[in-house]
Formats: structure tokens, sequence, C-alpha cells
């Protein structure tokens, strides 16, 4: 429980932001579509209240009114607020006139005679020969383009908190690499390590490229010296449990440097970006001498890259080894 407290504190500005990014989503695809749609229908039911109380009026004080004056009533207020109104001149003379006949407030024999003009007016009323083509409606392309554009926030937003998840690890890699280094030499982890040391020595004798175990360079151990040719490697190898970070790697840098020689550095877990654009940026300026980072877990994994660096036929050398093998026999 304590550890979930403590894990909890250091990465809660983390889990806010996870958060953040999820409402971000679920508003964008869930709301925002339904948010646009209510502010249409909201516009209409403006339109509607607005002509219905222009044409109630008309019609109560008896003012002349037409068919051709209530289309031209929708078509301004459509105009005005951007949107569709839904009912044409005679559904909307039926609707007055169901208002009219509502309100008791109004004498009997009045409605009665607003009814009988409403009907006057609306036998006036055709249908149109060719249905009226419905201008297009951006509501629906509104509603996709706030939702894409609250989903690209969002994934902005989830990119950005992954990628200062993995620059915290890198950070904490490089600050606790000395601290793994240590660990290494104490228990279970100190016989990984020189298993996997071994396998690594194993492999560079397979492809015939050993020099020599356990070098030392300018008062400093390195695991292998490899040779290929006129060409020299030092070959150090890390078995580590996280990413390995970029002060052990510029340890070896240097080392490379002095020593004039290429160097390899082989680790199991991989290393952090910072590593590789340190190893990039010393290889444009090294010159024939270049450091190679080779990353795996498995014999195959670490043979298959050594391979490439050195340019060697495993075919050729496993000849080469059987022919030695029978000879001694």
């Amino acid at each position: 429980m304590k550890n979930l407290f403590k894990w909890i504190i250091k990465n809660l500005w983390n889990l806010f932001g996870v958060l953040g990014v999820l409402g971000t989503l679920y508003f964008s695809l869930l709301h925002v579509p339904d948010y646009v749609k209510e502010i249409t229908t909201g516009k209409v039911n403006v339109i509607h209240e607005s002509l219905l109380d222009d044409v109630e009026e008309l019609l109560f004080y008896d003012k002349d009114l037409s068919i051709s004056d209530i289309s031209t009533f929708i078509k301004g207020k459509e105009l005005k607020h951007g949107v569709v109104y839904p009912y044409n001149p005679d559904e909307l003379l039926v609707q007055a006139q169901e208002r009219f006949m509502g309100n008791k407030f109004i004498p009997l024999d009045k409605r009665e005679q607003l009814i009988q003009k409403i009907n006057a007016i609306r036998s006036s009323y055709t249908s149109p020969k060719i249905p009226k083509k419905a201008p297009f409606d951006w509501t629906l392309i509104l509603s996709w383009l706030f939702s894409g554009l609250g989903v690209l926030i969002g994934s902005l937003g989830a990119m950005s908190i992954i990628k200062k998840l993995k620059q915290d690890r890198e950070t904490e890699a490089d600050i606790i690499s000395g601290d793994i280094l240590v660990t290494q030499h104490h228990g279970s982890s100190s016989r990984a390590a020189f298993e996997y040391e071994k396998m690594v020595g194993g492999v560079l004798k397979e492809i015939g490229v050993l020099e020599s175990e356990s070098f030392i360079i300018h008062g400093k151990q390195i695991d292998f010296l490899a040779k290929r040719g006129d060409s020299e490697y030092l070959v150090e190898v890390k078995r580590f449990r996280k990413l390995l970070g970029l002060s052990t790697a510029r340890d070896f840098i240097n080392q490379v440097s002095l020593s004039e020689k290429s160097g390899i550095l082989v680790v199991s877990s991989g290393v952090t970006q910072r590593t590789k654009e340190s190893v990039s940026e010393y290889n444009k300026v090294a010159g024939a001498e270049k450091v190679y980072i080779v990353t795996g877990e498995t014999k195959n994994e670490v043979k298959e890259q050594l391979v490439r660096i050195f340019g060697v036929s495993t075919s050729n050398k496993a000849n080469s080894a059987d022919a030695k093998s029978r000879a001694a026999d």
C-alpha cells in the first residue's frame, strides 16, 4: 500500500493528463454532435415561434395575409438564422389554427372567424410540383468537424503523455544506470550478467573475431578485444534490467576515442534514445573508428548483429571450426 501511494504521488500529473485526454475524446465523440444538433434545433424552435406570432397577429387583427406572404416570411427567417425551416405555409397555418382554438381567452365567435379566414388562405395553397430542394445541411459537417478536432487534440495529448513518460524513463535510466551496474555483482543478477557476458564471448569466438578477453586499456578493463583484418574493436557487454543510459554510453565512447579503435556496446535490454543520438553524433566525426550498439537477450539476436558489423560469413566460420575440431581429434 505504501509503494502504491508513492507511485500515485509520483505519477499523479500523468493520471490527470490521461483523464484529460479521455475526457476530450469522450466529449468530442459523444457530446459534440448532440450539442451542434441542439443548437440547430434551438434555432428552428425560435424561428417557429416567431413565425407563429407574426401570422397570428396578422390574422387576429384581420390584416391581409396570403400563402405568398407566409412563404416570404419563412424564407427570410431561414436566411437570417442559416437553418432550414421544416414546415411549409399550409402546415404553419394549421398550427396557428390549433393555437387559436386552444386559446380560451379569445371569444368563440372570434375564433370561428379566424378559422374561416385560415381555411380560406389554406385553400389557395398548392403543393409545389417539384419538391423543394433542401439547402445543404451543415449541421452534420460541423458536428463531425468538431468531433474530428476533439479527437485530434486528444490524440496529440496522448502522444505527448506517451513521449513524456518515455523521456522520464530514459532520464531515470540515465540517473540510475550506475546503480544497476552495482546490483549486477550481487546474487542472481551477478550470475545472469556473467552468463550473458560468457555468451557474447562465445559468439565472438564462433565467428572468428575474438582476439583476447578481459582487455585492459588506459587503466580500464574492457570485456573483449575483437579483430577483423587490420581493424580492432573494444567490446563491452552490459546486462541491464532497464535501458542503458547516456552516462554509461559516454564512458564507453570516451574509452573508444582514447584507444583509437572501434567499439561495440552489447546491451541485453536496449538503450535510450538519447544514447542512440549520442553514438550517432560521435560516429559522424569519428572517421573509421565507430561505435556500434548491439541489443538482444538471446544468442541468435546478438550473433546476427555482430556478423553484420564484422562482415563475416557464418558458414565459412562454422566450416573452419569443424575442420579445427577434426584436426584436433
